[in-house]
């Protein structure tokens, strides 16, 4: 009879990670530890470049949490005689520090129902159409679909510009196109004819017009600030931003601030540019000065389309006082990372 050799010996001896459950309390423990760090940069460092981009998540890094500590209950009852020590209990009070932080009022979801014909003052549609794609045929479908009294079409080029406008000519034959980043552009057409701050779309890349609707004048701001993922691009993304929220809510006629503006409401520089403004003068102690978000209490996400389990909303419409939202929808768009908004609004 041959005795075993010590590195037989050595072999039985080991205990198995995979049998006693050992890679799974650690894998988790680690994804436990991952999930709440990244809470924490967004939650306590979102202000701040880069570290921003983890704050967007609230809604996903919650669910996961909840499915992590399902997770921890099923290791339990699998390998209840190993599940013992502080790494399980340590991992599930992770947890519920991450739940914790990322408390919020947004429920997640989507009012993803037929869009009816309008019945506001104003519908405004705007989509984010990547400029990327070859195919616009659906894009004039929508637009003509949907009747809305002006549209706002993100990262076109010229090519397209000239593509959709001499398409949908009958129904919006006003138009305006201002080069917005790089090598796109933004499109606003509508069906009344319009003034335009000149100089605001060159400096500073934001469109502003001024028009009537059913004889009752309004304006339509739109930006598309880069996405901000370096750091002169997140500068120039909150000033751009900043300076469209203040232009919205001081204007004296009804407003809507409407946009890809690449960040999301769970982000502490959207709750510092968007919230309202407290009076600065005595003269102006009896007013307020509010910008209303026509996102209500569901996230309805809008990007990236192809990915719903991460999806963000990242394209915003904001009122100032001088509208109400009656709807505010988002809708599916073949061919775009982004889902467009349709946005009916009343007169305050």
């Amino acid at each position: 009879m041959v005795a075993p050799s010590s590195t037989n010996t050595d072999r039985l001896r080991r205990p198995n990670p995979f049998r006693n459950g050992q890679w799974l309390s650690r894998g988790l423990a680690g994804l436990s530890v991952a999930l709440f760090v990244c809470s924490c940069l967004g939650h306590f460092l979102g202000r701040f470049y880069f570290l921003e981009l983890f704050s967007h998540f609230t809604i996903q890094y919650t669910w996961v949490a909840y499915g992590f500590m399902i997770l921890w209950v099923v290791y339990w009852l699998l390998y209840r005689n190993v599940a013992k020590g502080m790494l399980p209990l340590l991992s599930v009070v992770l947890l519920l520090g991450t739940v914790y932080l990322n408390r919020t009022a947004w429920i997640p979801g989507d009012y993803d129902t037929p869009i009816p014909a309008p019945s506001g003052a104003i519908r405004v549609l705007h989509a984010n159409v990547l400029y990327s794609r070859e195919e616009y045929a659906t894009t004039v479908a929508m637009l003509k679909k949907h009747q809305s009294d002006l549209y706002v079409l993100q990262e076109m080029t010229p090519g397209t510009i000239r593509l959709v406008t001499a398409q949908v000519r009958t129904e919006f034959p006003y138009w305006v196109a201002c080069p917005s980043k790089q090598q796109v552009w933004t499109l606003v057409g509508s069906r009344t004819p319009f003034r335009i701050d000149q100089a605001l779309a060159r400096q500073r890349h934001i469109i502003a017009l001024e028009t009537a609707v059913r004889g009752q004048q309004l304006s339509v701001i739109t930006v598309h600030p880069h996405t901000p993922v370096v750091p002169s691009w997140f500068t120039e993304r909150n000033e751009q931003l900043a300076y469209a929220a203040r232009k919205t809510r001081f204007n004296a006629l009804p407003t809507i601030l409407i946009g890809d503006f690449n960040i999301t409401p769970f982000s502490p520089i959207y709750k510092d540019l968007f919230q309202p403004v407290a009076p600065t003068t005595s003269l102006q102690a009896d007013k307020q000065w509010p910008l209303t978000a026509a996102r209500q209490t569901r996230t309805q996400p809008t990007w990236p389309r192809s990915f719903p389990a991460m999806m963000i909303p990242i394209d915003h419409a904001f009122i100032n006082k001088g509208f109400t939202t009656q709807s505010f929808r988002t809708l599916d768009q073949p061919g775009s990372d982004h889902r467009a908004l349709v946005v009916d609004l009343n007169l305050r």
